[in-house]
């Protein structure tokens, strides 16, 4: 009997040297070394890298690790992430939030069950 593989999760990458303007839909990982101007909706995990830098109004994935700079609302279904390197400048929203000493955070920051945190915008 044949049996079927699981595909491994796709990994969708953005080099230091890209840009993209618009809205970045994507499922499986995403990490980001480049730059985006506009929102970016995954369905799965996302990595902002120490050079990567996302300025839109909305970033949103299950799980989130911000080591650049991001200006957006950020939504975590999951876990959200700052590191030490970290720059985020706007509201966010997690189950989960870790943030590591060194990183620089403004804005608000909501954590608990998503269905129970307010809806972006209001």
């Amino acid at each position: 009997m044949l049996s079927r593989r699981k595909s491994p999760p796709s990994l969708s990458y953005l080099d230091p040297s890209a840009e993209f303007e618009g809205t970045l839909k994507a499922r499986g990982q995403v990490r980001i070394d480049g730059r985006v101007k506009g929102a970016v909706l995954v369905e799965g995990d996302l990595e902002v890298g120490p050079k990567g830098m996302v300025d839109g109004p909305l970033v949103q994935a299950r799980n989130i690790q911000i080591h650049g700079t991001v200006k957006a609302e950020v939504v975590a279904q999951e876990k959200l992430v700052l590191s030490k390197t970290a720059q985020v400048e706007g509201d966010i929203r997690a189950k989960s939030l870790d943030i590591e000493p060194g990183a620089t955070f403004i804005g608000r920051s909501h954590t608990g069950e998503i269905k129970a945190l307010p809806t972006p915008g209001k």
